[in-house]
């Protein structure tokens, strides 16, 4: 068997259009040290989904953002181009 590689970033992808990952360098289970410790809370599900029993709005709002570069957190003030 050969050993599987251990991921460079963060395996947690935001809600944020469900494309976003975060940027952090992973530390333990994949995750960047923050979003260990939200698993380690139970914030956040194995699968890096946010635990849908968590009711906190602002607490859901740092698990999606962090890590996530900022230009990929709000969408373009410019209308698309026809």
């Amino acid at each position: 068997m050969e050993p599987q590689e251990q991921p460079v970033h963060c395996r947690f992808i935001s809600s944020l259009g469900g494309t976003r990952r975060c940027a952090d360098p992973a530390y333990r289970e994949g995750f960047c040290r923050f979003h260990f410790e939200a698993l380690v809370r139970g914030e956040i599900l194995p699968n890096g989904q946010i635990d849908e029993h968590l009711d906190d709005q602002h607490r859901r709002r740092a698990l999606n953002y962090h890590g996530v570069p900022a230009e990929a957190q709000v969408p373009s003030a410019e209308p698309p181009q026809r």
